[in-house]
Parts: structure tokens; sequence; C-alpha cells
């Protein structure tokens, strides 16, 4: 037996809907602030873009502009359905997406910001992803299930900022902490992400803080 932790029918209502409405209630509302904009006689960015909304009144116009808007919203609700990850929960194991980690295998499950983790009996990260349900949902399920549910990070205390050439760390991880962070800034996120995999079979976890990374060597329970 297992359980399906996805989207709440609200949600999924909001999920499905939601964008598009709002491109519609954007069709009629921008040409009138646009128009109140330019009324105020003060200096404004993208004027000539502003402009061009706010000449937007006749049927076929708003007709073409709602087209874009609702078509723009279908494509936020496609990109949501993608990024945003089905749970499924049984006895002895679960799966995130396309990972299916056991049971005894977790040390802990929790949420960072909106982001689901799942770490080993090495600290390591064993999934992480984007749920599809809200948080008393998944707390409940697999509290229910027998997993380890945390409510933070039970190792957050250990990390600590890196430093370039910082005295405790090995070279190599130092020259793949070095790399990482000219992908980060780089905003190479699948890059960034492959090291993290790296560090993790080098003994160390990282994970950001904005710009920063932080480290902590990985812990075995």
């Amino acid at each position: 037996m297992t359980r399906e932790l996805g989207f709440s029918p609200p949600d999924r209502v909001l999920v499905a809907a939601g964008p598009a409405a709002v491109g519609l209630l954007l069709t009629a509302v921008l040409p009138i602030v646009a128009r109140w904009a330019l009324g105020l006689g003060i200096a404004l960015p993208f004027r000539a873009v502003i402009r061009v909304i706010g000449a937007v009144d006749r049927p076929w116009e708003l007709a073409v502009q709602g087209a874009i808007l609702v078509a723009a919203g279908l494509f936020v609700t496609l990109v949501s359905h993608e990024r945003l990850v089905t749970i499924t929960v049984g006895p002895g194991e679960a799966r995130f997406g396309e990972v299916s980690v056991a049971r005894g295998d977790m040390a802990a499950l929790y949420l960072d910001g909106e982001t689901l983790i799942v770490l080993d009996r090495e600290s390591r990260q064993a999934a992480r992803c984007l749920p599809r349900a809200r948080r008393k949902v998944l707390e409940a399920a697999f509290r229910e299930w027998g997993f380890p549910w945390r409510d933070s990070d039970p190792y957050a205390a250990l990390y600590r900022p890196w430093n370039p050439g910082e005295d405790g760390l090995p070279p190599a991880v130092d020259a793949v902490l070095s790399a990482r962070a000219v992908a980060v800034r780089r905003k190479a996120a699948q890059e960034a992400g492959e090291m993290l995999t790296t560090l993790e079979k080098l003994g160390y976890s990282v994970r950001d803080d904005g710009d920063k990374q932080l480290w902590r060597p990985l812990v075995r329970s």
C-alpha cells in the first residue's frame, strides 16, 4: 500500500488556472495603469514600452494582448508541473520523482525553504525535489509511515563558511569549492550541482547561503 502526495484540489486548480487567469486580468488592467503612469508627467523607465501598452484600447488589440498573456500563463503552468514533484510514500521506501530511497537508508527528511531534502546515513543528499504537497501534508504522511522527518537540517550547526585556502580542508576539496564558486556566480546550476556530488564523494557536504558556500564534513549515523 502506498500513498501519493501531490497537489490538493485547491492547489491543483490554482496551478492549472491561476497563471492564465492572471494573464486575463493583466489584459484589462495593464493599459489602464500604463495610461495613468504616463499622465503623471514624471520620468519613467522603459517609457516607450509603457506608451505602447497604454495605446492598447481596441478590441482586437486587447484580444491579441490577452492571447499572449494567457499563453504565458499556460507556459508557467507547464513549467510548474515539470518542476514540482509528486512523492509516493510506502511502508519501506519513498519515491521522489525518479529517485527511490529506502526508509532504512534515510537519516533525515526536512524542508529547506520550498525544497525537500533527504539525507542518507552518511548525511549525503540522497534526494532533493520541489514537492507538490504542502508542508503539513508531507510531515503528517512521513511521520505516519515512520520516516525520520525533521523540522530543519539536523546538521545545520556543523556548517562553516568557505574561504579559499582555508586550513583544515584537503587541497582537492578546496579546488572543487573554488571551481564551484565560479559556477555559482555564473548561475550554472547543473555544473554546480554536479560538483556537490563530487564534494560528497570527497567526504564533505556543501550548501549555499546567497553567493557564499558553507561546508561541513559528512556524518555517519
